[in-house]
Order: structure tokens, then C-alpha cells, then sequence
């Protein structure tokens, strides 16, 4: 098997690659991004291209599955270029990977599709219904109409298999998201301290998609750790304090913060998305990939404050 990775100097990618680079029955990896991967490996072939490349298929040729990873999720300040990124060049991708001939196509979605509401379901299923938030949040935003785009496609070449992957909020290490500002000073900052939260660790996660790479499933997939946890038991499991901030006042200063490029990693969005649960049932992908984490919610937090401390970072 031949496989394309998008976004190939990405953290997930980094997890993902030695995985996949293990097994035998796959012989090479394409990756392409605009950055060149920090690591090595005699099976990738590596091209510097934007997904929005219209003439990427001529590179996909010859291979056999696409897993889409590149995407923007830290925000950046030109949201034209944003949505361009993630719409325009999400499309393109799976436009390009049909017209080289690939037959499986392996998207990252997220749990973060389905929206913040109050009336969620706990746990929510892969049935349930993907929303756009009404307050506009760029994230839920470009996910759902990707995955809108994926109906399209499905219908349309029923013989290509497409799987969305929808994981939840994952931790790592070297993963530079909004929870490495979680534990500032050693306390857990939080706008909804008794909200339920479900995490889980990159490694989990990367397992989720070679999993679907190695067997031909369509659909959706909802990837979630076990026993979802609020903030604050999250720091009294820690010994830590919860300090919560008011919910209102907050969403002006992280806009003005952005706004200044104090705080890069964070918009309104983010804390609007934390607001109402969104917790997964991931019951399927683990009757039908066979997918066992690792780690629970917990114990993704717990690894990665324990990096954090060891770096001197907290």
C-alpha cells in the first residue's frame, strides 16, 4: 500500500508516521505540506505544496489512500486565509485524490463539528446530526461544511471509501494548542469549571487513524477518552487550584488579546466551545477498529502536566 499524508510536518503526523512506517504492507508515504517534516524516514517521499495546489493529483498518482491532516486549528489572524486553507484546500485534496484514482480517503474531522449546545446528548453518537454554531466559531465552522462537502462526494463516487475521523481535543507533549496556557502558575485557569470535558493523548488518536487506514470503512468515527472529567476535579485529582474567570468579560479580553497577538493560540470561539459539553460515544471505533486508548481523560492531562513540570515549563 502507497499512502498519502497531508499536513505531514504536523504533530499528529509525527505519531502517526512511525506507525504506519512499522508496517511492512505499506511501502511508501507521500508527504505533502508547506514546512518540510523534522523527522526522517527511507519510505517518505516528501513535497513542498499548498493544498490548494489544483495540480497536487498528478503527485497522488499511483497511490492507494489519503489521510487529510492538514488543517488550521491554532487561529491565525487572516481569517480569509483561514477559511481558504481549510475549505478551499480541504476540497481540493479530496478533489485531486479522486481524479489520481485513490480509493480510500481518510479525513481528520473533530468532535468540535457537532457544536457546543446545551441540549447535547451525553454521550453524543456518530448519528447524531453535525451543527454550526450561531455565534460564527472557525473551527466548527470549516469541520462541518467539510464534512458537508464529504456527503457530497460520498454520494456522488460510492465507490471511493471516505471516513471522517472526529477526535476529540488531544494532548501532547509538543502539541501547541490552547490547554498549554491550562496550567498557568501551576493553577487551572477555566471559564466553566463544572463543564465536562473529554481529552484524549496523541498517541490514542494516531492509533484511531492507522487503524481506519488498515481496514475499509466508511463513515464516521467518534474518538473520545474514557471518563470525562470538569476542570475542576481536574485540579483536585492534580492538587492544584481551579480559578475560574467570568465567562463574559473573558470573551472580550481573549478577543483583544488575539487582536494584540499577545495570545495566538485562543479566540471567543474556543471559549464558547467550552461552555456545553461535547462528550463522544466511541463505542464503534472501538467495536469495529479494535481501538483501545491508552489513556483516559485524566490520564491525558496528568501526562501532559507531567511534561510540562519536567520541562520547567510550569
Amino acid at each position: 500500500m502507497k499512502v498519502v499524508i497531508t499536513g505531514i510536518s504536523s504533530f499528529l503526523a509525527s505519531e502517526l508516521v512511525p506507525i504506519i512506517e512499522s508496517d511492512k504492507e505499506i511501502t511508501e508515504i507521500l508527504g505533502l505540506d508547506i514546512i518540510e517534516p523534522k523527522y526522517t524516514s527511507q519510505k517518505i517521499k516528501f513535497i513542498k505544496k499548498d493544498i490548494r495546489d489544483k495540480r497536487i493529483f498528478e503527485n497522488f498518482r499511483g497511490y492507494d489512500a489519503i489521510i487529510h491532516l492538514a488543517f488550521i486549528v491554532s487561529p491565525i489572524s487572516n481569517r480569509k486565509e483561514m477559511y481558504s486553507i481549510n475549505l478551499d484546500g480541504s476540497k481540493n485534496v479530496f478533489n485531486c485524490a479522486i481524479k489520481a484514482g485513490i480509493k480510500k480517503i481518510i479525513h481528520a474531522s473533530s468532535v468540535a463539528a457537532y457544536g457546543a449546545f446545551p441540549e447535547n446528548p451525553i454521550p453524543i453518537t456518530e448519528e447524531h446530526p453535525i451543527r454550526l454554531m450561531k455565534k460564527h466559531f472557525y473551527y466548527n465552522e470549516t469541520k462541518y461544511y467539510v464534512e458537508k462537502y464529504l456527503d457530497e462526494l460520498s454520494k456522488k463516487y460510492p465507490d471511493v471509501i471516505i471516513t471522517r475521523i472526529r477526535p476529540s481535543i488531544f494532548l501532547g507533549p509538543n502539541i501547541n494548542n490552547f490547554f498549554r496556557t491550562y496550567f498557568l502558575g501551576k493553577k487551572i485557569y477555566t471559564f466553566s469549571p463544572d463543564v465536562l470535558v473529554q481529552l484524549a493523548w496523541i498517541d490514542d488518536v494516531a492509533e484511531a487513524f492507522y487503524l481506519v487506514l488498515k481496514k475499509d470503512v466508511s463513515g464516521a468515527f467518534n474518538i473520545g477518552a474514557n471518563n470525562p472529567i470538569s476542570s475542576r476535579e481536574i485540579a483536585e485529582k492534580l492538587g492544584i487550584n481551579c480559578v475560574k474567570l467570568p465567562y463574559h468579560f473573558g470573551l472580550l479580553l481573549i478577543n483583544a488579546l488575539f487582536k494584540l497577538r499577545i495570545l495566538r493560540s485562543l479566540t471567543p470561539g474556543w471559549i464558547r466551545a467550552t461552555r456545553y459539553p461535547i462528550i463522544v460515544d466511541s463505542s464503534k471505533a472501538k467495536q469495529v477498529l479494535g481501538w483501545t486508548p491508552k489513556y483516559d481523560t485524566f490520564g491525558s492531562v496528568k501526562a501532559l502536566y507531567d511534561a510540562l513540570k519536567e520541562s520547567g515549563e510550569i
